[in-house]
Formats: C-alpha cells, structure tokens, sequence
C-alpha cells in the first residue's frame, strides 16, 4: 500500500540535498532521483495512506514532487510556512500578492511586522492554534504600502522531518467581503431602529414551503423572540386576537386568488398577552407563470394612533359641548347687559315687542290690541331707538334674549 503526504516549508539541509522520498509499505522507495527544486526548498513526501492499492498506484504517480510544488506555487491563496513563534520561512507568490512584499521582505519581518497589535483577533486565532494544533479566523494585516486588509486563515501546525514543530498558514484577502459584510450589518442596525421607532416590522410568506420569516422590528412588536415562534403560517395566525383570525385569513385567500395587493387592520396579541392594532400592507408576489409564490407585507402597530384618534375625537366633542354653552351663555349675558343699557319700555311697547318676537306683522297687532296700524309702527320705532337696534329682531334679542 502506498503512503503519500507532501510537506514544503524547511529551507534546504545541504546535507540531505534535495532528494524526494516516498514508502511503500513502511519501505523507502526512490521517487524521481534527478529531480531539480528550487536550492531553497527540500519537499519529503511521507504517511498518509490512501487505501486501496489500485488507488495508491494511482496518486504516486499523480501526486508527488511536481504536484506538491505546482500547487505551492500556483495556488490562488496564500501560503506561509512558518515557525510557531511567528518566523516566516516561506511564503508563496500569492502571498506576496496579498502582502503587497518580497519573499524576502516577509521572511524579514515576520508574523509581528505584518499584523496590527490592536487586533484581538490575533489572539484568539493563536490560542486556538496552541490549544488545538490548528485554527481559522479573520483579522487584520498590514501591507507593503502600509494599508491594513482583511484576511481571512486557515493554520495548522505539524511537524517536519527532523521533528521540529512547524505551522502551515492559508491566507486569503476578504476586505471587500468583510466591508460589505460591515455595510450589511450597519445598514440592518439601522433598519431596526428605523422600525423600532416608526412601530413598523416586515413579514414574508413563502406559500410553497409554507415558511413565514419576520424581520426584528415585527419580533419587537409581537414582544417574542425567534425561538418562540412558529414559522408557519399557522403559527402566525395564533398570534392574531382569535375573534379576527378568519377575517385575516380570508383576506389573504381572496388577495392571492386575485393576485392583489390588500390592506388590513386587526388585533394581535402579544407575548404578555397584551392586545395591540397592527395595520398590514401587503402583496402577492407571483412567477413567470402568473402562480403566486410569496406575500410581502409591512405591519405597523398604530395602537397608539387608535388611541390618540379616539381621545382626539372625545375631546373634540367636549369641547364642540363646551363652545356651545359659552356661546349660549354669552348671548345670554349680551341680551341682559342689552336690557339693562336701553331706556326702559312701556308696558305697551314690552306687549307689542313680544307680538314681534312672536312673528307678528304691524297689522296683525294693531288687529289684535285694537289700535291702528299707524300706532303700531309708531311703537315700534320708539322700541328700536330705545333699545338702539338696528331692526326688530335685534330688539327682541337685546330685550327679551335673557328671558327666552
């Protein structure tokens, strides 16, 4: 059975030279005696089995020498061999790309030269790779122009053929990744808040898998967590006030049948039992074959709208109630102070004056006191200009206001 694994990072023992070995069985076996590598590099191919023997034939004749330096030196990633306290012994040409350095730059400085000493991340990573003999994480490095990027590693340590203990480092650049992954939170954070304060939470359903997905603002105003919840419609249904759930599932079903757009007002009740009004706009999102496949809406909590609305229109009726009695007690009060600035009346004129109020023409009283319609008029003239009104009705509110 053929034992391959490939291992590159220790600078040349000119002693060994720059032979590549391979076992069979537990036995040394001579792979490729005249091959050339690079004066820096010895490359030992050494135990990892690869089980059946038909394959093992296989993969050492594809996997060996050539194939460990081809993948060293091509990989798209970066690769740093290294010893554990930070020294660098190697780094491939994707990882001078990514650096933006030498070979021999980065061997100079290091693992402490190239990371920021701000960053815990590092930390972290390096107490996983002590703990556990390998490591994945992201953190900062610093550039060859002196610009910090984000990379993202895989470390593992291993041991080389004289035992030393060496790490393998898999670098790769994420900054634009991880600053659109930033942009993405930010920009989540701040539409949390914006429907924290305008009481507002979005809400899917995919009608085929039958999965309901809120957004955070529509957990707050339910008062749950996502643990708690059902993503079903069924279970957003349980959440509605129980005398309104078929009108809220009926109007779902009309919307999808006819592909429209709808708006709602129900109750819904929250974790702590507490009722509240939400408002729903949503609409029925469908495929190239017209057949809906979601419903999309926005809910807002308009509980306290309600309740604004309704202690708007008590209090405008109190006051509507109010203005009126002042407006009554005012003309009230104008018609006495009326009555007590004009000249006194005769008891003649106070009887005519209230014929007047009564809608009586000059005839008619005249008719019915028995007098002329000429002394009728007359009366009336001395009531106008005693009680300086302008016309009779004036006269009837100014006098005789207080008592009707």
């Amino acid at each position: 059975m053929w034992s391959i694994v490939a291992t590159i990072g220790l600078p040349m023992n000119p002693a060994t030279g720059g032979v590549a070995t391979i076992h069979k069985d537990g036995a040394p076996y001579a792979l490729a005696p005249n091959l050339e590598l690079p004066p820096r590099f010895r490359v030992t191919v050494d135990t990892i089995s690869t089980g059946n023997p038909a394959e093992g034939d296989q993969a050492a004749r594809v996997i060996g020498p050539e194939a460990s330096l081809a993948l060293y030196e091509n990989s798209p990633d970066g690769v740093l061999f290294t010893v554990p306290d930070g020294t660098v012994l190697a780094a491939n040409p994707a990882a001078c790309q990514i650096l933006g350095r030498t070979e021999a730059e980065i061997c100079s400085l290091g693992r402490q030269g190239m990371t920021s000493q701000t960053d815990k991340r590092w930390t972290t990573i390096l107490e996983e790779r002590e703990r556990t003999g390998g490591a994945r994480g992201v953190a900062t490095m610093i550039r060859g122009d002196g610009v910090a990027i984000e990379v993202e590693m895989s470390a593992k340590i291993f041991h080389d053929a004289h035992g030393a203990e060496r790490a393998c480092t898999i670098i790769r650049d994420v900054t634009d990744r991880v600053r659109i992954e930033r942009e993405l939170h930010d920009s989540r954070e701040r539409l949390a808040e914006a429907e924290r304060v305008a009481q507002i939470g979005s809400w899917e359903w995919d009608i085929a898998r039958d999965r309901v997905s809120w957004s955070d603002g529509l957990f707050d105003i339910y008062g749950l967590t996502a643990e708690e919840f059902d993503f079903t419609l069924d279970g957003a249904e349980k959440r509605v006030y129980p005398d309104d759930r078929q009108r809220v599932r009926d109007t779902i079903q009309k919307a999808i049948a006819a592909r429209s757009s709808f708006t709602l007002e129900y109750r819904a009740v929250r974790a702590d039992g507490r009722v509240r009004t939400l408002r729903n706009r949503a609409e029925i999102a469908v495929d190239e074959a017209g057949e809906p496949i979601r419903v999309v809406g926005i809910a807002q909590d308009i509980t306290d709208a309600e309740l604004a609305r309704e202690a708007l229109q008590s209090t405008s009726s109190e006051l509507e109630r109010r203005a009126a009695e002042l407006q009554k007690l005012a003309l009230a009060s104008s018609a006495q102070l009326a009555s007590e600035r004009h000249a006194p009346l005769t008891p003649r004129q106070m009887e005519i004056l209230r014929l007047v109020a009564k809608g009586l023409t000059s005839a008619q009283i005249a008719e019915r006191l028995f007098l002329t319609e000429a002394t009728v008029k007359w009366h009336v003239k001395q009531i106008l200009t005693k009680t300086a009104s302008s016309n009779r009705a004036e006269a009837v509110a100014r006098v005789l206001g207080a008592e009707r």
